[in-house]
């Protein structure tokens, strides 16, 4: 045995047995994910008849939240219930990325919160956690699933260090749906520009909210009705994740018009699914409710899509807003959601927390896991005070 594992020794049977497990709770949800979803496409639900066809039954062109085997059943549907459900966003798009409603076996929780919503003259969104599990705030930047980059790649060593499992980090990752379901005859597409989704603090929450933001970094400063001074941040990060439900990588698509800006238009009926990355980490904030509890409401702006706009892009809703054609959907922070989401972690602890929103199986593997990775994390730190050798960014 090193000198390595007699300091720091490791259960390897039982990270390798809760990774096992966890894996296979994992694959066991994403496999129901996938029937839900199926079964959801193929049943309509004005008759609740299967389709007898392989392919998926047409959906609601104006929401997609809805699918109906024949016209006579999304008649009566619509006039029955939908037309309402519909115009008011009642429900997000059926999309197995953004699934509010499917809870895993062994859960309590849908996989999917919704802690923010709004809808105004035909646009809305929905907002939902985009962070790890263990409820921490993001150290790094970035996504690489959908950067298409390696973890480490372009990270010194102390973000390699401040990356690992257990480390707190500075930036709330949220995830933000937003639809046109503006059905106006001749209505143009509409343009929403991720780099400009804002997220707006409290009066009581703005300053732990910016004890976190570093010198240089901006900020809008704004005054709620009372006069109370609050700040609209700017995201740190943004990219598009999916599109009408589909994975986007390194925000390459048809409807993504300046990659730069994450600028993306939208016809009647289609979403996109943006993550946004805010700094809000500082001394009293290290988990996303304590960010996401400071917040007052995330703005997510909008304009008629002019094809002869050549940017730059962070100017299309500024100069719309001269032309008074800015839709701002002012999704508010919902307090009550929060507080129930996160109830567990607050009164029972983070294991109990990820057992109940995630299940026994992956809470065993995530507790297995970060024992491993700071077990291993303080012997590299003793062996770079020992000198056994340095730090890699001193070489």
């Amino acid at each position: 045995m090193s000198s390595g594992s007699r300091r720091f020794p490791v259960d390897i049977d039982d990270l390798l047995e809760s990774s096992g497990h966890g894996t296979a709770s994992i694959t066991a949800g994403l496999n129901k994910k996938k029937a839900l979803s199926r079964e959801a496409k193929i049943t309509c639900d004005a008759c609740g008849k299967e389709s007898d066809e392989k392919k998926p039954l047409q959906a609601c062109v104006r929401c997609r939240t809805v699918r109906y085997c024949n016209k006579a059943c999304q008649v009566a549907h619509f006039n029955r219930t939908h037309k309402a459900d519909c115009k008011s966003f009642a429900q997000p798009p059926l999309c197995r990325a953004f699934d509010t409603k499917t809870i895993l076996p062994g859960c309590v929780y849908p996989e999917t919160p919704i802690f923010a919503r709004d809808h105004v003259d035909g646009m809305g969104c929905w907002v939902s956690i985009g962070g790890s599990i263990d409820c921490r705030l993001s150290p790094i930047l970035g996504n690489p699933t959908h950067d298409g980059r390696r973890l480490t790649d372009n990270m010194s060593f102390e973000e390699m260090m401040g990356s690992l499992p257990g480390q707190s980090g500075n930036f709330l990752s949220i995830r933000v749906l937003v639809q046109n379901r503006i059905s106006a005859k001749n209505a143009a597409p509409r343009i929403v520009v991720g780099k400009l989704i804002l997220a707006v603090t409290s009066a009581r929450g703005t300053p732990g909210i910016l004890e976190g933001t570093l010198p240089g970094e901006g900020y809008l400063k704004l005054e709620d009705p009372n006069g109370d001074p609050i700040a609209a941040l700017a995201p740190m990060y943004f990219a598009l994740t999916h599109f009408n439900g589909k994975t986007v990588q390194c925000n390459d698509h048809p409807a993504v018009k300046d990659k730069l800006t994450c600028a993306v238009v939208l016809e009647m009926g289609d979403f996109a699914i943006f993550e946004v990355q805010y700094r809000c980490g500082g001394p009293r904030v290290k988990r996303d409710f304590e960010a996401l509890e400071l917040l007052q409401y995330i703005n997510v702006p909008s304009t008629a899509y002019d094809p002869n706009f050549r940017g730059p892009f962070t100017e299309v809703i500024p100069q719309a807003a001269e032309r008074d054609d800015v839709c701002e959907v002012h999704a508010m922070i919902d307090y009550a959601a929060l507080a129930a989401w996160y109830g567990d972690f607050k009164t029972k602890g983070e294991q109990a927390y990820l057992r109940s929103h995630y299940g026994e199986a992956r809470a065993r593997m995530s507790q297995s896991g970060n024992r491993a990775l700071e077990q291993h994390f303080g012997m590299l730190m003793n062996m770079m005070r020992s000198g056994e050798f340095g730090n890699p960014g001193d070489r």
